[in-house]
This record gives structure tokens, sequence and C-alpha cells, in this order.
């Protein structure tokens, strides 16, 4: 597998994740407190997390098992 690909495959699992994650936790916490600032402040850092994960994986290559049929 090529380089590019771990990053892919890290930079989508974690952000798609953590954006879920963080969605969750906040209608838990109240629906009323999602914002344009708070969507916007949670992308931004679900972004650069998966970025910075993505490039990490991009050089130690630890690969993400895929669903074995």
């Amino acid at each position: 597998m090529q380089p590019a690909d771990y990053f892919k495959r890290t930079f989508i699992f974690v952000f798609v994740f953590f954006l879920v994650y963080k969605f969750t936790y906040q209608i838990f916490e109240g629906i009323d407190n999602i914002t344009a600032e708070f969507m916007l402040k949670t992308l931004a850092i679900v972004t650069l997390t998966a970025l910075v994960l993505g490039i990490i994986n991009y050089f130690l290559k630890i690969d993400i098992p895929k669903k074995k049929q």
C-alpha cells in the first residue's frame, strides 16, 4: 500500500469518528448550544486533528485493518 493510502485511511477514520463523537456529545449536553461558532470550531479542530494523525501515519504506516470476508 502506498504512503498516501495510509494518510487517506487515517484522515477519513479520524475525521468521521471525532465529528460524530463531538456532535453526539453536544446533543446530550443540550441541543440549544449548537451554534454556527460551535460547528466551525468543531470542523476546524476535527480537520487539524485528522490531518496531524494522517501525516504521522504517512510515515509510520500503521494499517487500519479491513473487514475480512
